[in-house]
C-alpha cells in the first residue's frame, strides 16, 4: 500500500518514498516534446507544483548515471513510449517559485534576488547584479553558455505576489509592475529557452495585454489537458482502491456513512464532497489536496475550502458586490468574457472565482459561432463556503444587521405571521439600490437565498434555484420546524399591470401559485419523517423586488385548496 503525504510536492520524493501519485507523465511528455511556452491556471493546492517538479525531473535527467536510465520514471506511462525517449538527455532547469513569506514590494524584490542567487549557486555560478530582471537575464545566458543547451524555465505561482494581496489593490498593482519587468525577460529570451511553463491561479491584464506574457499558450481550458491536475475517476480507483475497505469502516464508525452502505455508496460520498471540478464541461476531477487529506485522516472534512489564502481571495472578490454573483450571472457567459484577463483594481468576479476554484464549468453550449459557459460550485466542500460568504457579503453590502433580522425572522415564523414576514422580505429586497435590480427570477432566488442563509439552517438548495423537482429552499427553525420555500416572479415588461389592477393582487396570485407548486410537486414528502411541524412559504415577487409572503400550515392549506376549487382558473 502506497503512502500518503498531501504536503509533498517534489516529484522525486513522491516516487522514492512510494507515495500515491496520479500518473500525469503522458501530459508531461506530450508538452515537453513541443519546445513551446505554456501557461496553466489551476486553483491553489491543486498539484501545479508537483507537475512542474515532474517536468524538472524529466529535463534534468537521472542524478546517478549508474541507475536505470529511466530513473524515477521507470514504472510510469512515459517509460513505455515509442520511440524510446533518451532519459539521459538533460538540460539546465530554472525552477522558480514565486510564493513568498511577505508581499511588500521591497520584500518581493529581495526575495527574487535571493531565489535567483540560490539557483545560480546550485549550478556553480554567481550573479553580480542586484536588479531582478538583469539577474534573470544573466542567469539564462550563463546557463546556456555553461551547458551548451537551451534552458528549461518553470515558474510556479507566477501571480502569488498579486493574488495574495488582492484585498489591497494599491499593493497588488505595485507588485504587478515588479513582475511585469521581471517577466519581460521571457519573450526576449525565447531563442535561449528549450521549454517554458508558468503556473498560477489568475490571469492579470497588466501582464497579458501589455504584451509581457501574451506569447504563452494557455492550457487552462484546453480539452486535452482537462485532467492534467487532480484525480480522474480511473486514477482515484487505481490509487485508492486498496484503502477503500478500511477507510469505509472508519467512516461508518464515525457516523459519516450508513452502516449498511458498501463501496459504491462510499465512493459516492467521496465524489459528492471533493469531485466536480471541470475545465472543459465534460471531464471531472477530484480535488487532490482534499482527497489525500480525507484518506490520510479518514474523514470528510473541508480541507481545501478552509485554506486561508483561498478564503481571503473569495472574501475580497465577493465583498465588492455580491450581486455580481447571483445565479443568473452564472449562466451563458461567452468564451471571450471567461478567457479575458482580470484587472487588479476591478476583478471580474465569475472568471476570477472560476480560476480560483470556487466555481467550475457546468456545461458549455455552442451558439452563434461562439461558446457559452454555465458555472456552478463544484462540490459539497466548496458550496457552503461560497454561499456563506455570499450571504455575509450581501448583508454587509446592504448595511443590514443580520442578528436583529434573525431574531425578527424566527419570531415571525413561529408566530406564522404572513404580514410581518412580507414586510421583512420586502424591506430586504427594497434595500437593494434600484440600479442593481435585475428583473429575472433567478436573481431574486439568489437574493432570497442570501437573506435566508443568514437567518436559518438551510437543508436544501439547488445550484441554480428553481430547478424542476426541487423546492427553491428548505430551511429549519429551532431544529424541527421546517419551512418549504417557493418563489414566483413576474417581470413588468413582459407582464404589465392591467388597467385598474393593483400590484398587491398580482403578488397575492404569485404567492398562491408558489404554494400550489409545493402541493403539486409534493415537496413536503422528504421532510415528513424529520420534522415535527412543516410550514409552506409561497413568495410572490413583482418588478424591482416588491414582495408578498404567504405562510401556511396544513389546516390553512386545506382551506385554500377548498376555496380555490371554486375559483375560475384565470383568477390565479
Amino acid at each position: 500500500m502506497k503512502g500518503i503525504d498531501s504536503t509533498n510536492q517534489v516529484f522525486a520524493n513522491v516516487i522514492e518514498d512510494n507515495l500515491i501519485y496520479a500518473d500525469k507523465t503522458k501530459h508531461v511528455w506530450e508538452l515537453a516534446k513541443t519546445k513551446k511556452a505554456y501557461f496553466l491556471s489551476r486553483p491553489r493546492r491543486f498539484g501545479k507544483s508537483l507537475l512542474l517538479s515532474t517536468f524538472e525531473a524529466l529535463f534534468k535527467g537521472p542524478s546517478d548515471p549508474e541507475q536505470n536510465p529511466q530513473g524515477l520514471f521507470k514504472n510510469l506511462w512515459i517509460s513505455g513510449i515509442e520511440p524510446n525517449y533518451d532519459f539521459n538527455d538533460n538540460y539546465p532547469v530554472i525552477n522558480l517559485s514565486m510564493s513568498m513569506s511577505n508581499y511588500s514590494p521591497e520584500i518581493v524584490t529581495r526575495a527574487l534576488q535571493t531565489k535567483l542567487q540560490d539557483i545560480a549557486a546550485s549550478y556553480g555560478l554567481s550573479l553580480n547584479d542586484d536588479i531582478p530582471e538583469a539577474m534573470f537575464r544573466v542567469l539564462i545566458s550563463a546557463l546556456k553558455s555553461k551547458f551548451k543547451k537551451n534552458v528549461v524555465l518553470l515558474i510556479d505561482e507566477y501571480d502569488d505576489p498579486i493574488s495574495s494581496v488582492i484585498a489591497n489593490p494599491d499593493l497588488a498593482e505595485k507588485n504587478s509592475y515588479i513582475l511585469r519587468g521581471f517577466y519581460s525577460i521571457l519573450k526576449e529570451n525565447q531563442p535561449n529557452l528549450r521549454f517554458v511553463m508558468l503556473t498560477g491561479v489568475t490571469r492579470y491584464e497588466l501582464l497579458w495585454r501589455s504584451g509581457v506574457l501574451n506569447h504563452l499558450f494557455d492550457l487552462t481550458m484546453v480539452q486535452e489537458r482537462a485532467d492534467i491536475c487532480g484525480f480522474t475517476y480511473e486514477e482515484f480507483d487505481n490509487c485508492f482502491a486498496d484503502r477503500f475497505q478500511i477507510t469505509m469502516e472508519v467512516f461508518k464508525n464515525k457516523g459519516l456513512l450508513d452502516k449498511h452502505y458498501g463501496v459504491s455508496e462510499f465512493r459516492d460520498a467521496i465524489f459528492k464532497k471533493y469531485d466536480g471540478y471541470s475545465w472543459d464541461g465534460q471531464t471531472r476531477v477530484l480535488n487532490p489536496f482534499s482527497l489525500l487529506n480525507s484518506f490520510e485522516n479518514k474523514d470528510l472534512k473541508s480541507y481545501w475550502a478552509t485554506l486561508e489564502p483561498s478564503k481571503k481571495f473569495l472574501k475580497a472578490i465577493m465583498s465588492k458586490n455580491p450581486l455580481d454573483l447571483t445565479s443568473d450571472k452564472l449562466r451563458y457567459l461567452s468564451q471571450e468574457s471567461i478567457e479575458s484577463a482580470s484587472l487588479i483594481t476591478s476583478m471580474t468576479p465569475v472568471p476570477s472565482l472560476f480560476q480560483t476554484g470556487y466555481l467550475t464549468i457546468d456545461k458549455i453550449t455552442p451558439a452563434e459561432n461562439n461558446f457559452y459557459y454555465t458555472f456552478k460550485t463544484p462540490n459539497e466542500e466548496v458550496k457552503p463556503s461560497f454561499l456563506q460568504e455570499f450571504s455575509d457579503s450581501l448583508y454587509n453590502f446592504l448595511d443590514i444587521d443580520k442578528r436583529s433580522q434573525k431574531n425578527d425572522f424566527t419570531k415571525t415564523i413561529i408566530a406564522e405571521d404572513s404580514n410581518k414576514l412580507s414586510t421583512l422580505i420586502d424591506s430586504f429586497f427594497g434595500a437593494i439600490p434600484a440600479i442593481l435590480h435585475i428583473q429575472k427570477e433567478a436573481y431574486y432566488h439568489s437574493v432570497l437565498y442570501g437573506y435566508l442563509e443568514g437567518l436559518a439552517d438551510l437543508v436544501s438548495f439547488p445550484e441554480i434555484p428553481g430547478a424542476d423537482g426541487t423546492p427553491d429552499i428548505v430551511c429549519v427553525i429551532d431544529k424541527d420546524l421546517y419551512v418549504i420555500v417557493e418563489l414566483k416572479y413576474r417581470n413588468p415588461e413582459t407582464h404589465p399591470i392591467a388597467v385598474n389592477q393593483k400590484i398587491k393582487t398580482i403578488l397575492d396570485r404569485l404567492a398562491i401559485s408558489a404554494l400550489r407548486s409545493i402541493d403539486e410537486k409534493n415537496y413536503l414528502r422528504p421532510y415528513l419523517a424529520k420534522a415535527k411541524k412543516i410550514l409552506k412559504l409561497g413568495l410572490g415577487v413583482y418588478g424591482r423586488g416588491r414582495a408578498i409572503a404567504i405562510l401556511e400550515n396544513e389546516e390553512q392549506t386545506q382551506a385554500r385548496v377548498k376555496l380555490m376549487a371554486k375559483w375560475p382558473k384565470a383568477s390565479v
